[in-house]
C-alpha cells in the first residue's frame, strides 16, 4: 500500500473518540454540549458549496437507522427554485423527512422578509423530533436585509450565524476538504463562539475528486484534529470523502450513507443528542 493510500484510508477509518470533557486550557469541550427543550443541531458552512447538504443528509440517515426520531430540513432556500427543489428532494428522499414543511424560497437575501425569517425559525422549532437544520451559504453570508425605504436601500443585515443564534441549537461547522480547511474552520469557530454559539464539532467534505490530496499528503487525520484542538474546543469529526455516485443536484444518493459511516466519527453527536432524545 502506498503512503498516499494509507493517508486516504486514515481519513476514512480513524476515530477521534475519547476527547476529554475539558480541553487542556480547562475550558468546557463541545462533547459536553447538551441540547435544550427543542432539540436540534444547526449546520453552518465556511463557504457556499462546502458540502453541508451531503453531510447533514448522511448523518441524519445514520441516526434514523439507529432508531432516533430525527428530521433534516433546509428552511430557507436562496437562489434558483430548480436548484433549491433538488436540494430539498435529496434531503427528503434519503432522510425520510416529509416535504410537508413550508420552506421559504427567495431569489436573493434582499427578498427575505421579517415574516419569512420568523416562519423559518418556527419550522425549525415546532417539532418534537430532533431537528437538523441547514443554513444557506456561509456563517457570514447575508440571509436578509433591513431596508430603509421604498427604493430598497439596505442599512443592516442578518447572516446565517444570526439565524443559528435565534435557534439556540449547538452547531456543526463544515468546510471543504482542502489546504485552507484548518484556517477556515478556526476562523469560523471564532466567529461562531463570538456570537455565543456552542460548537459541537467540525467536519470537512471533499466536494471534488482529488480536492483533499494536497492536505492529506501533509497531515494525517489525527494531526488535523490536534491542530484544530490546539486553537478550538471543538472536535474534528472527520472527512466525508468524494464519491462520483453522490450528487445533490441530480438527487443521486449513491453510497452516501456508507461514505459517511466510513469517514466520520459521530460519537460526539450521539453524546450531544442522547439526553434530548431520551426525554
Amino acid at each position: 500500500m502506498t503512503d498516499q493510500k494509507k493517508r486516504v484510508l486514515d481519513y476514512q477509518t480513524a476515530s477521534v473518540a475519547g476527547i476529554a470533557a475539558h480541553d487542556d486550557r480547562g475550558e468546557r469541550s463541545s462533547l459536553s454540549v447538551r441540547l435544550g427543550d427543542n432539540p436540534g443541531l444547526t449546520i453552518l458552512g465556511t463557504e457556499t458549496g462546502c458540502g453541508k447538504t451531503a453531510f447533514m443528509t448522511g448523518m441524519t440517515a445514520i441516526l434514523r437507522q439507529e432508531g432516533l426520531p430525527v428530521r433534516a430540513i433546509k428552511p430557507v432556500c436562496i437562489g434558483t427554485r430548480e436548484r433549491s427543489e433538488a436540494e430539498l428532494s435529496f434531503i427528503s428522499s434519503i432522510t425520510g423527512t416529509p416535504r410537508s414543511y413550508p420552506a421559504v424560497f427567495v431569489p436573493s437575501p434582499k427578498s427575505l422578509s421579517n415574516a419569512q425569517w420568523s416562519q423559518a425559525l418556527s419550522i425549525c422549532l415546532n417539532a418534537k423530533d430532533l431537528t437538523m437544520v441547514e443554513t444557506p451559504g456561509s456563517l457570514a453570508s447575508a440571509m436578509s436585509f433591513e431596508q430603509s425605504n421604498a427604493c430598497g436601500l439596505a442599512y443592516s443585515w442578518k447572516d446565517s450565524t444570526d439565524f443559528a443564534v435565534e435557534l439556540h441549537f449547538p452547531v456543526i461547522i463544515v468546510a471543504k476538504h482542502n489546504e485552507q480547511a484548518i484556517e477556515r474552520l478556526i476562523l469560523a469557530w471564532s466567529y461562531a463562539r463570538a456570537q455565543g454559539l456552542a460548537v459541537a464539532g467540525m467536519v470537512t467534505v471533499e466536494t471534488a475528486s482529488g480536492e483533499g490530496r494536497a492536505m492529506e499528503a501533509k497531515l494525517t487525520r489525527s494531526e488535523v484534529n490536534l491542530l484544530l484542538n490546539s486553537r478550538t474546543s471543538a472536535p474534528y469529526l472527520g472527512c466525508l470523502k468524494y464519491s462520483p455516485s453522490i450528487s445533490v443536484h441530480r438527487v443521486n444518493q449513491g453510497n452516501l450513507v456508507k461514505m459517511t459511516e466510513a469517514g466520520l466519527d459521530l460519537l460526539p453527536i450521539y453524546q450531544a443528542i442522547e439526553p434530548a432524545v431520551a426525554k
